[in-house]
């Protein structure tokens, strides 16, 4: 019994010293030692001195073991680990990337976009995107570093001009793909990866085609991949630190602040970003569950007992550090992004009335202060799209089959109506009906200006929210009159003016800008409104209109404002009108919510061929790419494909990946395996298989799902968690289950082989290709590349 006691003791102790980088050399600091100084069980006399005869010996002779002096060779080792071989590999990922990053001196892709966004910053131009602002910031503070004057357009395709220094700004966005390269080489040794693995992770992110290839312009996915990269390091460091029970120390706090910073940050560049953030919001939810756990279970359970203090401690941490610190810092880029915006730009159809007359040089139209029969508006919904009501030609293809009404996030002339009465007005236009003040509780009719119909409602079903109904404009003053087409107003509150002179405004009465009120159909009962849905293509994916029952005059999908205002038979006030200020939490939450509603509205147009577009099946197998510029003989051409062995391996190990996790639970299940939450084989397969493998399925499953149109860098975030699986499956099947080293180093070089083979192969695609495409012809892999 002694001697079985004996040999799994130094078993236990050749393990410590394999992986113990720093020891005690003096006897009283041996882990052994302490062990023998601690209050022994209550145990026979006998019994108790042979284990302390036992620990004696080995620790007399392993005291004499140099573990705590390194050679110069573990020196060496540790030299490279930690600083050369990242080092290396940091510059390897640099030369990759920024390599003939000006050889495309045209506008490419996306770049119209975000370059353009860029320079709104610079010019202080308010614009609408369905982005977070953060990534945008960055890029317009690169062109303010690269001493862009902001007029340049951006126009797709167009020449950069010699006075914009487009390489910085590439260079600038560069930056953030090749730091995802350290940090995917300290995130492979944190994750407990021999040197093999870690350098097999960190080839297959430097080689990763789709970040390469994206990474030599400016936009803003090198950004997110960045902030997704560092908010799942930082996961693995709050992991490691919670296994050694340190969440709670300086350290501890200072990894959770880095976290919520980085999650914070990934959310502010794009939404795919929450994706991330739930991934580590799970891991904290399970973690805080085992904290429970410790709480309540008895002493005789194993699991390690925690105080109610600091459970409590462990919770406040969270909270503050995972929860307060990301939601200040979206909300601060907003505030910032509101702040240096001052001024009218193509943004304003998109953002409520009261935001607009805050901006510089902005389009509205200020007439008279009080409305009249007569008058010339434009319509702004309160709701959460808070876009102007619209109309057009166009009829819906069923219900009606009268012309549509929509919700418009641009200024143009089919936003213009005119308020008449309920009943027909005279031909002679008399001045003093023209003159009647409209006042809470009068009925109204609108007529579209261009077209001449009456806005109107009827029992047919909503196009889209079939609960509701339909909303159009028909007939024309002289030849309708049903209250189909009358509207009551019903006024609900009066923003007041912080000037004196436009303070004592009758709140009875509608007045552009200020007054927020409600249009209740006179025959249904229902209110005009929003529902923040958009129409299909038929109707050009503008805001859906309906009219509706609520029993909340709070609703604000029912509320409207009165913006432009035209009537000359009316006076203007003596001074210019001072508007109430806009409130930065109303207009926070209206901005997020429309790129909400523009985001759903970007869906495939069914009657239109996307080239560019793919779908989500095609992602992981490489089955389609694309072209992101113009095909020309004499254009710099880029193909964005991802790096075929990387790609398809990291697909083919997902499986695996499963197949493993099947047989562990089947081993487990039969007792052959030891699963307790305490375990070190248990955190260890947590951490390097099941977490990544959710962050792979919570960046992929939600484009399955969702109906907007698709492209092949939105797998991006997820084929990074598809590398993190491959590594894992390389770790698991080859460096720990092949005895033989020399058929593990063989399996290694050639996986990195054929990494940096396929790169090198299809480098052109990335790189640019100069001349004739079907000099390219070689490097179509597969029949459905458009190469």
């Amino acid at each position: 019994m002694n001697e079985s006691k004996y040999h799994s003791t130094t078993n236990g102790l050749s393990s410590f010293t394999e992986s113990s980088k720093t020891t005690s050399s003096s006897t009283s600091d041996h882990p052994f030692a302490q062990l023998k100084q601690r209050k022994p069980l209550k145990q026979s006399s006998d019994l108790s001195s042979s284990i302390n005869d036992e620990l004696d010996e080995i620790i007399s002779k392993t005291s004499e073991l140099s573990i705590n002096n390194p050679s110069k060779w573990s020196s060496s080792s540790s030299l490279f680990i930690n600083y050369l071989n990242p080092l290396f590999l940091t510059i390897l990922s640099a030369i990759v990337r920024l390599y003939d990053i000006n050889k495309s001196k045209a506008v490419t892709w996306d770049e119209a976009h975000f370059g353009k966004f860029g320079a709104y910053y610079l010019n202080h131009e308010f614009y609408f995107d369905v982005h977070p602002p953060l990534g945008k910031l960055l890029i317009g503070l690169s062109e303010y570093l690269s001493n862009f004057n902001g007029e340049f357009a951006f126009d797709s395709g167009a020449v950069y001009p010699e006075e914009c220094d487009f390489v910085f700004m590439r260079v600038f966005n560069c930056i953030f793909s090749i730091l995802c390269t350290p940090l995917s080489y300290y995130l492979g040794i944190n994750l407990g990866f021999s040197q093999w693995t870690t350098w097999f992770l960190t080839l297959s992110v430097t080689f990763e085609m789709i970040s390469l290839t994206l990474s030599k312009f400016i936009l803003l996915d090198s950004i997110l991949i960045f902030f997704t990269v560092l908010s799942y390091f930082c996961l693995i460091k709050l992991h490691n630190l919670i296994i050694q029970n340190n969440s709670l120390s300086l350290k501890g706090f200072i990894w959770l602040i880095v976290t919520g910073f980085s999650i914070g940050c990934v959310c502010s560049v794009k939404w795919v970003g929450l994706f991330v953030t739930v991934l580590v919001g799970l891991y904290i939810i399970y973690d805080l569950l085992i904290k429970s756990y410790q709480l309540t279970s008895k002493s005789t359970s194993g699991a390690p007992k925690i105080s109610i203090m600091t459970y409590i401690l462990h919770w406040i941490s969270r909270i503050i550090t995972l929860i307060l610190i990301p939601f200040f810092i979206y909300l601060f880029c907003f505030k910032i992004h509101f702040t240096v915006l001052n001024r009218s730009g193509t943004g304003d159809g998109s953002i409520s009335t009261l935001l607009q007359t805050s901006l510089e040089g902005n389009s509205i139209r200020s007439g008279p202060r009080s409305i009249s029969y007569g008058s010339l508006i434009t319509l702004r919904s309160q709701g959460l799209s808070p876009n102007l009501i619209h109309s057009h030609e166009h009829i819906y293809p069923e219900g009606s089959h009268q012309q549509q009404v929509t919700t418009y996030g641009f200024k143009d002339e089919n936003n213009d109506f005119l308020i008449d009465t309920e009943q027909e007005i005279n031909s002679s236009n008399d001045d003093e009906q023209y003159r009647t003040l409209v006042k809470d509780g009068d009925v109204i009719r609108l007529t579209h200006e261009v077209t001449g119909c009456l806005i109107r409602t009827h029992t047919f079903h909503a196009p889209v929210s079939n609960n509701h109904f339909e909303v159009s404009c028909f007939g024309d003053v002289e030849n309708e009159n049903e209250f189909k087409d009358e509207w009551i107003i019903e006024i609900q509150n009066h923003e007041v003016s912080p000037s004196p002179s436009f303070q004592n405004e009758n709140a009875d009465e509608i007045h552009p800008i200020s007054t927020n009120f409600r249009l209740k159909n006179k025959q249904l009962g229902c209110y005009l409104a929003t529902t923040g849905y958009s129409y299909p293509s038929w109707g050009f994916q503008q805001g859906e209109v309906v009219c509706k029952y609520t029993f909340l005059s709070k609703d604000k999908s029912t509320w409207w404002n009165i913006e432009d205002h035209v009537n000359n038979k009316l006076e203007m006030p003596a001074e210019a009108y001072v508007p109430p200020k806009p409130k930065f939490w109303k207009e926070f939450i209206l901005l997020n919510y429309g790129m909400m509603a523009s985001n759903n509205a970007l869906v495939p147009d069914p009657d239109k061929f996307d080239r560019l577009s793919s779908e989500w099946w095609e992602w992981p197998i490489l089955h389609t790419g694309l072209r992101m510029c113009s095909w020309l003989t004499d254009d710099v051409k880029f193909f964005l494909i991802g790096n075929p062995f990387i790609t398809w391996f990291s697909t083919l190990s997902l499986g695996l990946f499963l197949i493993y996790a099947l047989v562990k639970a089947f081993r487990y299940q039969r007792q052959l395996d030891n699963f307790d939450l305490f375990d070190s084989n248990w955190n260890l397969f947590l951490i390097q298989g099941i977490v990544p493998f959710i962050g792979w399925f919570f960046h992929y499953f939600p484009f399955i799902v969702m109906g907007r149109v698709k492209y092949l860098h939105h797998y991006l975030p997820a084929q990074y968690f598809a590398i993190l699986i491959s590594s894992f499956i390389m770790e698991s099947l080859i460096q720990k289950k092949i005895k033989y080293k020399y058929l593990r180093y063989f399996v290694y070089a050639s996986s990195y082989i054929l990494i940096i083979g396929s790169f090198w192969y299809l480098k052109d695609l990335a790189f640019g290709m100069e001349g004739p495409s079907n000099q390219f012809s070689h490097l179509k892999l597969l029949p459905t590349w458009y190469i």
